[in-house]
């Protein structure tokens, strides 16, 4: 019998990601994988005569599916499936952590990895003078993605003008990272480090390659891998990036974990078939029986 699986996105997100989403098809068929594309709306989820449900299409399953692809964030769907047997790749526990910029710095701190101070708090908060740090800072929306709801602070007026396009979000304050512009992206599929991307912008502190950064492959040198190493013993990942800032001194700085992440830069950079790896990973995984990933 053929391994069955489901690949999830939201609507949205699946019009930008076409090719991506044909990418894992074509790829399954090679390996003999049944993959279902299906779009998030489609499917309710629940508890219903007191067991947990999933429905798709209003109708019970008839036949769930080996593992579910989840590409996009929603941990509490993610948690549904994994306590109804069904592997998820990202787990719940990597959605719920790495989806909020808050809750990821709060449980990496005191582990021996490089972050920038971090504040969590709230836009409301922002103009009671309250602030644990000088300006120039950079304010975030802690569920922001691919560079969005990031904003640098340099002065009270414009701070008043965040908190009025920010209100009533939960957001982290950071001061600038001594090499602005520039960041790091590492891609990781479960333990092992598959390829690292350099990405620079020289007009803007955000270095987003869809925000008009440019990319470039990195290698990553012995303190970088040990680095990257303390936060991979952290998680049971599927497919994750991880992003770091630089320092003056060009050392990393730990920044975010990316759960859904993009992989366009990988492919730019380097010939890497990623979706072949993930789902010869996802294999592997389903025939140890290693379930909670």
């Amino acid at each position: 019998m053929k391994t069955k699986g489901w690949l999830i996105y939201e609507e949205e997100h699946a019009k930008k990601n076409k090719a991506f989403i044909d990418w894992f098809l074509d790829e399954a068929k090679e390996l003999h994988i049944e993959l279902d594309f299906i779009l998030q709306n489609r499917i309710s989820f629940g508890v219903q005569n007191n067991e947990l449900v999933i429905l798709l299409d209003d109708a019970p399953l008839i036949e769930a599916p080996d593992f579910v692809i989840m590409r996009n964030i929603d941990s509490i769907f993610n948690e549904q499936l994994e306590r109804m047997k069904i592997p998820c790749f990202n787990s719940h526990h990597v959605s719920a952590i790495c989806n909020d910029k808050a809750k990821t710095h709060q449980f990496l701190a005191g582990k021996g990895i490089p972050m920038l101070d971090t504040y969590f708090t709230t836009a409301d908060e922002l103009l009671t003078g309250n602030l644990p740090l000088p300006f120039p800072f950079v304010i975030k929306t802690r569920t922001g993605r691919g560079g969005g709801d990031v904003f640098m602070v340099e002065d009270s007026e414009q701070l008043e003008a965040i908190h009025a396009q920010l209100f009533n979000r939960s957001i982290i304050l950071q001061p600038l990272a001594g090499s602005p512009g520039k960041d790091l992206r590492v891609y990781v599929l479960g333990e092992e480090v598959v390829g690292a991307v350099l990405r620079s912008n020289k007009s803007s502190f955000k270095a987003n390659y869809t925000l008009g950064g440019q990319a470039e492959a990195y290698v990553l040198n012995e303190s970088e891998i040990t680095v990257v190493n303390k936060i991979i013993q952290q998680f049971e990942f599927g497919l994750v990036g991880i992003d770091f800032l630089f320092d003056e001194d060009g050392r990393l700085l730990f920044n975010e974990i990316e759960d859904v992440v993009g992989c366009r830069t990988l492919c730019l950079t380097s010939d890497i078939n990623i979706v072949k790896r993930y789902l010869e990973f996802i294999l592997q995984k389903l025939t140890t029986g290693e379930k909670s990933i």
